[in-house]
């Protein structure tokens, strides 16, 4: 059985995979314990990704207004574009449905 940290860092790479083929090279940070955010830049844009990740059937957790007003902040004060990443994986930590993106205000 995968446990939460499992989860979270198995949602990370899927996440950086998807990134890194979309042109983006990553930088990972840890603002706090069990937050991953990626610092993600491509030659056109630099943004902020914060990534929740559960394991199905549970879909991935919304964003808590603490986490929003946290990405935003940090997002602004990097110049970059903040965004939520929400992942599924299996039991075998592989991708069980498409990542959804959020760009946030």
């Amino acid at each position: 059985m995968l446990t939460p940290t499992d989860i979270a860092e198995y949602g990370e790479r899927h996440v950086e995979k998807w990134l890194i083929e979309n042109g983006y090279r990553c930088y990972h940070s840890t603002q706090r314990h069990g937050t991953k955010d990626l610092e993600a830049r491509s030659s056109e844009i630099n943004i902020l990704v914060h990534i929740n990740a559960s394991l199905e059937p549970k879909p991935a957790p919304p964003l808590t207004h603490t986490d929003h007003d946290s990405v935003c902040s940090r997002a602004m004060m990097l110049g970059f574009d903040p965004w939520v990443a929400q992942v599924q994986v299996d039991r075998n930590g592989d991708l069980f449905s498409d990542i959804v993106w959020t760009k946030l205000k």
